[in-house]
């Protein structure tokens, strides 16, 4: 994930629902998400309907 106002640290990452907001908000640069933390924090995450609805899509093959 590239954070423009943050520096990369695993400090950052402690806090997994901020994490997933900037990742999922921000682009990942190439890196990947695990499957289950995405599933477990996906309700409460503030991301565009959007990104929600096509992460439902993936995870759960829910239409939208």
């Amino acid at each position: 994930m590239h954070n423009w106002d943050y520096p990369k640290t695993e400090t950052l990452k402690e806090d997994e629902k901020w994490y997933l907001e900037r990742a999922l908000t921000y682009g990942l640069a190439g890196e990947k998400l695990k499957r289950e933390t995405v599933k477990g924090h996906l309700k409460n995450l503030k991301i565009p309907e959007d990104t929600r609805a096509f992460l439902e899509l993936l995870l759960w093959r829910k239409p939208f």
